[in-house]
């Protein structure tokens, strides 16, 4: 009957209220990835700086993410996530401007490029809430697979059309010109947002459990064994798929296939983890069988990523990735809705600070550990000279470990449909 009422309440203004905050998600990853696939030669030929500072400008959005990350999802919890989203657009708005004033100096870029990182938990951390608020249990599935969506879209945008409007040879008026485009996305996401935004489609007041004191909140969320297992699977999923996008071309190019095919594989990846993230979802909520895909997904995925450690052709690389990308992206919506079926609305967003926080964790040690691998030296000839083999079957053997962990997740809608069943009897 509750799930009807929000229905009802929520109307078509749900969908408008999601799209918003899909399209600030979207921007924040336009922004992050900003410079990113035009880092070399490029920014190195504009700016005349290396790689490593370059590459840094990436790079640190994670590391700032983690710190802020818990004290905005407790803020989602106590504010309502339409406060905290739109201060974190407003956020990513202002210093997406402020970038356009550095002018040639690459120091004042990398200061406002590394500001607006602190915009982007904000926003991430809202996602269960909303959901949670605006959705019936039968689509909170989707709408987590739709808010999370427009991140990919924004890795599309970013590193695959930012090149084209930046090409080789191009100077600074062509890259000013982008931060421009850019910087006027997000201001109108923002506004959308804003304008089309509401907490709650009842205007319900928030819950006395966002009253509890920070620590008491968190400790009790760490007490629930799902939602531990939770953050290892966000930790190990956003980690692996954070290190494969990362290092696609470099795998690739080591296996005689071209930087361009194997950017094109990296666009496949995503574009098919686009597609998975709204029709897993959908058979989550349909058959709701949560538990059941992640430990599905993820076996799936461990199998793709034992194959991608082999040398194919790039046909077999692209079907690989197709699937690659549709189960393991996919599992993102899922474990976040878990995690508000674990939870429960009035903790959705710390839980889902909590969650994200690992996942950010997971990416920089991948990121990390998956080239430092190939230093190893094991005693299978044929592979000796592949240098990512044994990196790609670390990442297989991790998401083997993920099947474990989906088995002892406690099945959150098989929990209530016993109480229902409880309740009625």
């Amino acid at each position: 009957m509750q799930d009807k009422t929000v229905n009802l309440a929520a109307g078509n203004r749900r969908w408008l209220v999601l799209i918003g905050y899909m399209l600030i998600s979207m921007s924040s990853q336009i922004i992050w990835l900003n410079f990113a696939g035009i880092v070399s030669p490029q920014m190195e030929t504009i700016f005349h700086v290396g790689y490593g500072p370059l590459s840094l400008m990436s790079g640190v959005w994670p590391l700032v993410f983690i710190p802020i990350s818990i004290p905005t999802g407790l803020m989602v919890d106590r504010w309502g996530f339409k406060k905290v989203v739109l201060i974190g657009g407003v956020i990513l708005v202002v210093f997406s401007w402020l970038r356009l004033l550095s002018g040639g100096s690459f120091a004042l870029l990398f200061v406002f490029q590394s500001l607006a990182a602190i915009g982007q938990p904000f926003v991430y951390n809202g996602i269960s809430k909303l959901s949670g608020n605006w959705f019936a249990e039968g689509e909170q599935g989707l709408a987590n697979g739709i808010a999370v969506m427009g991140q990919i879209v924004g890795m599309v945008i970013a590193l695959v059309l930012v090149p084209l409007m930046v090409p080789q040879g191009a100077g600074f008026s062509l890259l000013e010109s982008n931060m421009a485009v850019v910087s006027v996305i997000v201001t109108l996401s923002v506004i959308f947002f804003a304008v089309f935004s509401k907490e709650s489609p009842t205007g319900i007041a928030p819950s006395p459990l966002v009253k509890e004191k920070a620590g008491s909140n968190i400790w009790h969320l760490l007490s629930m064994k799902n939602i531990i297992l939770l953050m290892i699977l966000f930790l190990v999923g956003v980690g692996i798929f954070s290190g494969l996008i990362q290092w696609v071309e470099a795998i690739l190019n080591s296996r005689g296939i071209s930087s361009l095919d194997g950017g094109l594989i990296g666009a496949v990846i995503l574009i098919s983890g686009i597609v998975g993230m709204v029709v897993i979802p959908l058979l989550a909520d349909k058959y709701s069988k949560l538990k059941q895909i992640v430990v599905i997904n993820a076996l799936i995925v461990a199998v793709m990523l034992f194959i991608f450690s082999l040398r194919l052709s790039l046909f077999l690389y692209a079907i690989v990735g197709v699937i690659l990308g549709f189960t393991l992206l996919s599992l993102a919506p899922i474990v976040l809705q878990i995690s508000l079926e674990t939870a429960g609305k009035e903790r959705a967003g710390t839980a889902a600070s909590i969650i994200w926080l690992t996942s950010q964790v997971g990416a920089l040690l991948f990121i990390l550990v998956m080239p430092s691998l190939n230093t190893f030296q094991i005693g299978l000839k044929l592979y000796l000279s592949d240098q990512w083999f044994i990196s790609l079957v670390f990442t297989g053997v991790m998401m083997l470990v993920a099947v474990v962990l989906g088995l002892m997740l406690n099945d959150t809608r098989k929990a209530k449909d016993t109480k229902k069943v409880t309740e009625g009897s």
